[in-house]
């Protein structure tokens, strides 16, 4: 609207310039000769309008502190940098499996997928296998091939820097090199199961991973490039921090304290795909919340708002935005999902014999019993009421008069006929008659976590299942074990959320994730859940080739729906709003 006035007045303004009176002088007469031909005058060149760049302007809670790729933590606002200045660089090429040989001390990945060094007892994978039923244990000592992985990527044609130097395989190897450091502050999963990262030729690289190491997730071995131009020899990590060359469709032009200023990379190959349309974006941080954010958007200040004003949390500012014409509200999930997990085994069952005699009684043994609480719980009401979205797997639905019965059939019976009073065991195995069917769920103290426990005890108990919310604080709840709560497996519910671990989210709950002594009490597998048949589907689906990946997911998965070590239920939302002829991506 602001483009159409500012044209509009123009006209405007040249309109009546052209309806003043003019005042003209007379020039003195001269004499004409007719007879002689009469030269016309030449037209006047016409004056180009110069057109007013295109702006887009999305507001966000705060700037990220540089536009390096290994920048910090992944915002919104990051994330719709590295779209616009370090979107992907390469194509697939071919993927294949090659036999190496294997020499005691050096690195590979065991059948479980674990990083270990090769030595005498390490369960492997030999060449030519790929399921753990035909892993075999080295003795250290016989020959041994496994199989490498190895996949090729050929950079994007044309690619090149704000700088108008051209893109070139050198310039992924510097990341690497920079990742793969055990210092830097990236280092992590992909780097620590990479052998080598190297160019093949001008335009394309080769990545080979340890022995024993196959992933269906390529795009975690090809690292975001850095102009290595730009560097005589390779940087530390406040050198790529400062630098803003980038090979987008945008680079940086202006950097204010409160905004970036983008336009169009010239020499991008395929402008068109992004942003149609549009000249440059301003990235504006603004103060204030959402409330401030709802009125900037509203006066002009911004065609867009991302989520980091967290409007989900501000309901009475969405609803006063949904309730006007002109803007679109964009939600979509954000992160992991909000589990309801079970203290399957509990620390002290790791040293007693029977328990029938520990003090945290057994109420999960069964399976059926995790399965009848599942059956109690209505996912999709506690996403209405928490503003998130339901999880919804399939073979797991909400039915309280299954999960009744359920309840009944494995020992859990309604001893006086008053639903309000917890479910008493009868010859439940591993716990004493009579013993209530009362719970303790551990939560921290966030609304939305308190939120969800509350409809989880609500509903629980429509079932006969006694259920206390004991708030804790973060730091209370994470505690190191064997002293903490969830890592010291000292707990009979609780809800957190996991990162998704790379590969799936099997590994969460694999028998060699459980924290106790040996591993320091550091794991996810806090409910203390053991299932070999479980652990060898998971180890499928973490070592799939991108051709195994979707058969050997949905067996782990499945066989997660059975077993419910933890029912997945809700995962939080981010809201964007933007004005409708704002554009956006």
């Amino acid at each position: 609207m602001m483009k159409k006035a500012l044209i509009l007045t123009v006209a405007l303004i040249l309109m009546l310039a052209a309806c003043k009176p003019q005042v003209v002088e007379t020039p003195p007469s001269e004499t004409v000769d007719l007879s002689l031909p009469v030269e016309p005058s030449a037209a006047p060149e016409p004056t180009p309008t110069e057109t007013p760049p295109v702006t887009l302007t999305v507001c966000t809670a705060s700037l990220p502190e540089t536009l390096s790729p290994f920048g910090g933590p992944l915002t919104p606002a990051r994330e719709r940098l590295n779209a616009l200045l370090y979107p992907p660089a390469y194509t697939l090429g071919n993927v294949w499996l090659e036999p190496v040989p294997i020499r005691r001390g050096q690195m590979l990945v065991d059948a479980r997928g674990e990083l270990v060094m090769a030595a005498e007892g390490v369960n492997v994978r030999p060449s030519g296998c790929r399921e753990n039923a035909c892993s075999i244990t080295w003795n250290g000592l016989d020959p041994l091939e496994m199989d490498r992985m190895v996949v090729d990527f050929s950079l994007h044609a044309g690619l090149t820097w704000s700088d108008g130097a051209p893109l070139i395989p050198a310039d992924a190897v510097l990341s690497y090199t920079l990742a793969s450091d055990p210092s830097s502050p990236v280092y992590g999963w992909a780097e620590a199961r990479t052998e080598s990262f190297n160019a093949r030729d001008a335009i394309s690289l080769s990545w080979r991973g340890l022995p024993g190491f196959t992933s269906a997730e390529l795009e975690r071995f090809f690292w975001t490039p850095l102009p290595s131009h730009r560097f005589d020899s390779v940087p530390d990590f406040s050198a790529v921090a400062a630098e803003t060359s980038s090979y987008g469709p945008f680079s940086l032009a202006e950097r204010g304290e409160h905004e970036l200023l983008l336009t169009r990379n010239p020499g991008y190959p395929s402008p068109a795909e992004t942003l149609p349309g549009v000249d440059q974006v301003v990235l504006r941080a603004l103060e204030g919340g959402a409330v401030a954010a709802w009125e900037a958007l509203q006066t002009g200040t911004c065609d867009a708002l991302d989520a980091s004003f967290n409007l989900v949390e501000a309901p009475e500012v969405l609803a006063a935005i949904q309730s006007e014409p002109g803007y679109e509200v964009r939600v979509e999930t954000d992160g992991p999902p909000t589990q309801l997990v079970f203290g399957i085994r509990p620390a002290e069952y790791d040293t007693i014999n029977n328990p029938v005699f520990a003090e945290r009684k057994d109420f999960f043994a069964d399976s059926r019993t995790r399965l009848a609480l599942t059956q109690c719980i209505d996912i999709e009401a506690l996403a209405a009421q928490t503003g998130s979205a339901p999880v919804l797997q399939a073979g797991l639905s909400y039915d309280p008069v299954a999960g009744a019965t359920l309840l009944e059939t494995v020992g859990w019976v309604d001893h006086d006929g008053d639903p309000l009073t917890p479910r008493v065991s009868q010859n439940v195995p591993g716990v004493f008659n009579s013993t209530p069917l009362s719970l303790t769920l551990l939560a921290g103290p966030s609304p939305f976590h308190q939120d969800l426990a509350a409809g989880i005890a609500e509903m629980l108990g429509i079932c006969g299942v006694g259920l206390q919310v004991h708030t804790l604080s973060l730091p209370e709840l994470y505690a190191p074990g064997p002293e903490g709560p969830l890592f010291g497996r000292a707990f009979d519910l609780t809800l957190l959320a996991w990162q998704r671990p790379p590969g799936g989210d099997c590994a969460l709950y694999a028998s060699w994730a459980i924290p106790n002594t040996t591993n320091g009490w550091i794991g996810t597998n806090i409910a203390g859940f053991s299932d070999a048949g479980y652990d060898a589907l998971c180890s499928a689906a973490l070592l799939a080739t991108p051709e195994e990946v979707d058969t050997r997911r949905e067996s782990a998965q499945a066989a997660f729906a059975e077993l419910l070590p933890a029912v997945m239920l809700v995962t939080p939302v981010r809201v964007e709003v933007w004005k409708i002829d704002a554009g956006g991506w």
